[in-house]
């Protein structure tokens, strides 16, 4: 046998289109590769920004499964976990390989990337391998159930797996309300008569969970019967197996499903070709040592149980029921002659009066199980159904809903009340008994081709062969998508397809794979045996409330505010929910270009408000108050996920309006600022850490290397942070010289960044914030400077990092400790003015001021008033220990922010949001390009060489520790040529097209296991979105 095999692609039976694609809640999609003798049998790709106006699915990225011999099987199933970051795959011979994102081996030259980890029972973790964190889109096996490797004998055909689950996760969830409409009885002039309020709730882990909150489990059943556990053990990540049987007897399943129950049932629903029933079984686990194991992991999260006290985990099964289904042929004269058959059909009777064809053939579509979601009355519900096609050719899917019940509950509470005259008690050790109970019936025209579940289960999606997709409410079995309810505004929102929006077209020819993205607002699909190995990506369309009233509007920003909480709370990538708001913003630019012909400002100014309404409502909808903080609360603020996700929004959104820049800067310089004092924290926590342990005269040459490489990670946000401020001051300086006579200057207290940053509340916290740590860093590196040299134990490393770092801080035209008073007499003059000028105002007043502030970059008449009398006091303090001259002509245009901006073209209405195939672009317009080979490392804020288009692969850049200087931009320190090409390589957003070194330059070749502050920002940019690796 050679060493290329070529894949063969087809259509496994035994899957559906739903099988063989998963979206994760990173944002990254796995699927098996659609086309006709692939050389890939796995796919990964994921949505990205091109170049701030526009989104493309990115090139696929090939994740080879191979068994021996280089032979690449056929894959009949790919699943991500509920956290995203194992993938579940099994091809069609019944092997099974669980990949870890996110991670790579330590000493990958020593560990061959084809051979399994070991994974033979609990306490073989010994000789595991170590992981490193890394981008989501590099993954490594660290699990293989191989049935049959030997690819020239006979393939059982029972091995294959016939259904799979992911076990839930045992951590409480937070999860949205939805929005209820909240009429306004005395509602002010010009404000919207009516609003929306939010809320959340918190549900409790629920469902079969792993004992331990940080360790995954799995559950798969094999077409012989034989259903198997896959789970983690007490600590690392690999994977361990038991496995039981369903039944004595032999079993040929061909459709079966797995849910669970709230009180920790697994439910296995499944039709047997040999016995022509479909048998419901109950399994339950016993987790052995690992639920006391987690009881101790809570006091002490290195807890090890003792080898002699590891209890395996086992599986307990039960049969509830065995029943046949309908008949595939039914003659109505013969049904009703044979009435009388003992045999329980899972069909339920029609109408008496209703007109029936002559015969009617069909089959068992498929078996699914609905889990049961974490409200509290909620219970497994079992889908049958059936595919039907009369004598008139029309083609009808049947959707059987059963309930799982315990018998007690089906019978009357008078035979309770007869046995108890009776003196007759039921047995109290009597073992549960359950049954099915059919609840409802639907019947949809079409043939479904798969069934899933969406947003915690609370929705199904059935999708039909003719590309058509019905979504159903769990709670009342009626389709919401497609509705014929035109009530404006609507009294609830929490879905899209609440505010007018449905499923697009899903194009196609024969068998397609298809999934809806964790926030269903989009779709990706392909179609089987094609020639493209691209997914299509389409969000949802606008189908109703198509108008320009200030009602549909505002409905639309809620609808697009609740997404986007929901994607908050369940840390859920939200790109396409920003690719559906930019497609109905160029719908709604179209529109009024149709009604509003000559009034292109009016259209300018509708876009603009809607933009602020969508951004404002996402902070109304996790209750999110910029005018709540205060000075003890910027800790808080710097781990504050929610803050990050809503200027990641603004971010994205603002980039869109090519007259307002100020909007999008204001995010991005907001976002810097809160990475920046992070890093400096975090960095001089380090440092205080290490010389607190030993007296200057045991320093070390390696405590030397580690303070000396914590000290060069900062040189460049400390150089941004510098930076930043000398705009500030240039923009306060110019503001003041053009005060009485604006109209010749390009600035203006309209389009000043400065004046927002500093009037609003959350930034000006950062701004303090990030100068007193500076302050306090140059204090005690001068000091660690003092101590080491006296004891004679300045090493090169340190002296050479704090010579960098002082000679930065010196070179600033700026005093940064006279602009730090500044501030604080800022603070407390802002604080005064606000608290007189908002005496009287109705509620909610000052909460409106700081959003027009931060998101809006716009200044009310009584902000304005504050603004000049900062200018005034500015020019005041400008005389004072500060040349201005030379902070007047200081060079600070690598920044990107401001009136000097290299701004993004804004959309036109005729131009595309997203590219589909074949008009992908070959490359993205990186943030921060300095030039047409160099870049600025968004996270690190040093200057590095990457390939012009920066796309993957891209090429090995040259690292240079270092970023502009203030006058000519062009001074660098050289990297130290040493650095290896696994160092090198690089990584980019998806969403804010930043662009950054996968690892440290280290400077001073030490060991890679320093713990640098880069290290939170591993896996997700400063703006919250995921990393790729580009090579």
């Amino acid at each position: 046998m050679s060493n290329s095999h070529v894949l063969s692609r087809s259509f496994p039976l035994s899957s559906r289109g739903s099988d063989l694609i998963s979206w994760s809640r990173n944002g990254f999609i796995a699927y098996t590769s659609p086309v006709s003798n692939s050389k890939d049998n796995l796919l990964l790709t994921y949505l990205e920004n091109v170049d701030g106006n526009s989104w493309q699915l990115a090139k696929p990225q090939s994740i080879t499964i191979k068994l021996e011999n280089n032979f690449l099987p056929e894959l009949s199933l790919v699943e991500w976990s509920n956290v995203s970051t194992d993938l579940a795959i099994s091809d069609v011979y019944g092997n099974f390989y669980i990949l870890l994102a996110g991670v790579g081996l330590l000493d990958m030259a020593k560990i061959k990337s084809d051979k399994p980890t070991p994974s033979s029972g609990p306490d073989s973790n010994a000789n595991s391998p170590s992981y490193e964190l890394t981008s989501y889109n590099h993954m490594e096996m660290i699990y293989r159930d191989i049935i049959n490797q030997d690819t020239t004998s006979a393939v059982n055909p029972g091995a294959s797996i016939v259904s799979f689950k992911w076990l839930n996760i045992e951590k409480p969830q937070i999860v949205n309300k939805p929005a209820s409409l909240y009429n306004l009885d005395n509602q002010q002039p010009n404000n919207s008569p009516f609003v929306y309020t939010y809320g959340v709730s918190q549900l409790q882990p629920h469902g079969v969970t792993h004992p331990i909150s940080t360790k995954q489990a799995c559950v798969a059943l094999r077409q012989n019967g034989q259903f198997l556990l896959y789970y983690q053990g007490e600590h690392k990540v690999e994977y361990h197996k038991i496995a039981t049987s369903l039944s004595d007897s032999l079993v040929i399943i061909d459709n079966a499903s797995i849910g669970f129950t709230n009180d920790k049932q697994i439910i296995v629903t499944a039709f047997d070709s040999v016995s022509q029933k479909i048998c419901t079984y109950s399994v339950t686990i016993d987790w052995g040592f690992l639920v006391e194991s987690a009881k101790r992991q809570k006091l002490d999260p290195h807890y090890h149980t003792p080898k002699e006290d590891q209890k395996s985990p086992k599986l307990v099964v039960s049969r509830i029921s065995a029943s046949i289904p309908v008949p595939t042929y039914v003659d109505i004269t013969e049904d009703e002659e044979n009435s009388n058959d003992n045999n329980d059909k899972m069909e339920v009777d029609s109408e008496s009066n209703e007109v029936k064809p002559k015969y009617q053939l069909g089959n068992l579509a498929s078996i699914d199980i609905l889990s049961a979601s974490a409200e509290k009355d909620s219970t497994l519900d079992i889908l049958v159904s059936y595919s039907s096609e009369d004598e008139f050719g029309v083609q009808s899917s049947t959707f059987y809903r059963y309930n799982l019940s315990d018998e007690s509950e089906l019978i009357s509470s008078a035979f309770g009340e007869l046995g108890q005259r009776k003196n007759v008690t039921a047995p109290t050790k009597a073992s549960k008994l359950q049954t099915l109970t059919l609840q409802d019936k639907l019947t949809r025209s079409g043939r479904a081709q798969s069934i899933v579940t969406a947003l915690a289960d609370n929705y199904i999606l059935v999708y039909y062969i003719d590309g058509s997709v019905d979504v159903i409410d769990r709670s009342s079995m009626k389709v919401i998508n497609g509705s014929d309810e035109i009530a404006l505004p609507p009294k609830s929102i929490s879905t899209v397809f609440d505010v007018g929006f449905n499923f697009p077209e899903i194009a196609h020819n024969g068998p397609f794979i298809a999934a809806v993205s964790p926030n269903m607002t989009s779709v990706v699909f392909a179609q089987i045996a094609s020639d493209n190995p691209n997914l299509s990506l389409k969000v949802f369309e606008k189908k109703k409330y198509l108008g320009l009233s200030p009602k549909e509007l505002f409905a639309t920003s809620v609808g697009f505010a609740f997404r986007h909480a929901y994607a908050c709370y369940t840390n859920t990538c939200s790109d396409d929910l920003l690719a559906l708001i930019q497609t109905e913003i160029i719908r709604l630019q179209v529109l009024l270009q149709k009604t509003l012909t000559d009034k292109k400002q009016n259209i300018e100014i509708i876009i603009k408000k809607f933009i602020e309404s969508v951004i404002s409502e996402s902070h109304k909808a996790i209750n999110f108050q910029l005018d709540a903080f205060s000075k003890e609360s910027v800790d808080k603020l710097l781990s504050n996920p929610p803050l990050q996700k809503l200027l990641s929004l603004q971010l994205v959104l603002g980039e869109l309006q090519e007259k307002n820049t100020i909007v999008s800067d204001i995010a991005w310089i907001v976002l810097n600022l809160r990475s920046t004092s992070f890093g400096i924290m975090f960095s001089l926590s380090s440092i205080y850490r290490q010389i607190s342990k030993k007296k200057p005269i045991e320093d070390s040459l390696q405590d030397s290397i580690t303070r000396g490489e914590c000290i060069m990670s900062l040189i460049g946000n400390v150089k941004w942070l510098i930076d930043l401020m000398v705009y500030i001051n240039q923009e306060l300086l110019q503001l003041s010289n053009t005060k009485q006579n604006s109209s010749n200057s390009k600035l203006t207290i309209k389009n000043s960044i400065a004046l927002p940053i500093i009037l609003s509340k959350v930034p000006r916290l950062f701004l303090m914030y990030a100068l007193s740590s500076i302050g306090r860093t140059h204090d005690i590196l001068k000091r660690l400077h003092k101590d080491l040299s006296e004891a004679s134990k300045l090493f090169t490393p340190m002296k050479e990092s704090l010579n960098r770092y002082f000679t930065l801080c010196n070179n600033s035209p700026l005093n940064l400790n006279l602009f730090e008073n500044y501030l604080r007499e800022c603070d407390a003059l802002i604080t005064k003015e606000q608290s007189i000028r908002l005496a009287g105002k109705e509620k909610g007043y000052s909460l409106k001021v700081e959003q027009k502030l931060v998101c809006q970059g716009e200044l009310t008449e009584d902000m304005e008033q504050i603004g000049t009398i900062l200018i005034d006091r500015h020019a005041v303090n400008i005389n004072r220990d500060m040349k201005v001259a030379d902070l007047y002509f200081y060079d600070v245009d690598w920044l990107d922010v401001g009136i000097n901006k290299h701004s993004v073209k804004a959309k036109g209405v005729n131009d595309t949001v997203i590219y589909q195939y074949p008009n992908l672009k070959d490359s993205i317009v990186p943030r921060l390009r300095f030039s047409k080979t160099e870049c600025i490392d968004s996270l690190r804020k040093i200057i590095i060489l990457v390939d012009q288009k920066v796309q993957p692969p891209a090429l090995k850049p040259e690292i240079r520790n270092g970023s502009s200087n203030g006058t000519n931009g062009n001074a660098r320190t050289n990297k130290n040529s040493s650095q290896t090409d696994v160092t090198n390589k690089l990584r980019k957003c998806t969403r804010c097209r930043s662009v950054s070194l996968v690892s440290d330059p280290l400077v001073f070749d030490a060991p890679s296991t320093i713990g640098l502050w880069t290290m939170v920002f591993q896996r997700t940019c400063l703006c919250g979105n995921a990393w790729v690796n580009c090579a």
